[in-house]
C-alpha cells in the first residue's frame, strides 16, 4: 500500500501583545499616552473608555481631544489625550478582533488623573 503523505494545515501564528498599555498617572492638563503594539496584528484595533469603544480611526468623532497615533503597519495604536481632565481618568482597553483563526485580544490600563 503507497503511504500518502499526510498535510497539516499551517496554522499561522497568532496575533499577540508585544507592548501591553500600563497604568499611567497624569496632571489635569497634561498629555497622556497609553502604548499598545501588537505583534502580527490581523484583526481590527480600537481603543475603549470604561467599556465604551472609541471607534477603529485615528481621529475619534466626539473625542477631539483624543488620536491613535503610530503605524498599522509596524502594529502601534498608542492612544494620545492632550490637555487631560479630571474627565478622561478612566480604565482604557486596547483591542484587536478577531480575524480568522486569530483570537480576540485585549489589554487594559487605568489612567488616573491628578486635579491642579
Amino acid at each position: 500500500m503507497p503511504m500518502v503523505p499526510l498535510f497539516l494545515p499551517c496554522i499561522a501564528e497568532q496575533q499577540k501583545f508585544r507592548l501591553i498599555p500600563g497604568d499611567l498617572v497624569v496632571s489635569e492638563g497634561a498629555e497622556a499616552l497609553l502604548r499598545c503594539e501588537i505583534h502580527n496584528a490581523a484583526g481590527s484595533v480600537q481603543w475603549t473608555k470604561d467599556g465604551f469603544a472609541l471607534g477603529f480611526t485615528q481621529s475619534i468623532p466626539g473625542y477631539p481631544r483624543y488620536s491613535v497615533l503610530g503605524d498599522s503597519g509596524q502594529g502601534i495604536y498608542n492612544l494620545r489625550i492632550v490637555n487631560v481632565t479630571l474627565e478622561d481618568d478612566a480604565e482604557y482597553q486596547c483591542q484587536v478582533g478577531p480575524y480568522m483563526h486569530h483570537k480576540l485580544i485585549r489589554a487594559k490600563a487605568r489612567l488616573t488623573v491628578i486635579g491642579k
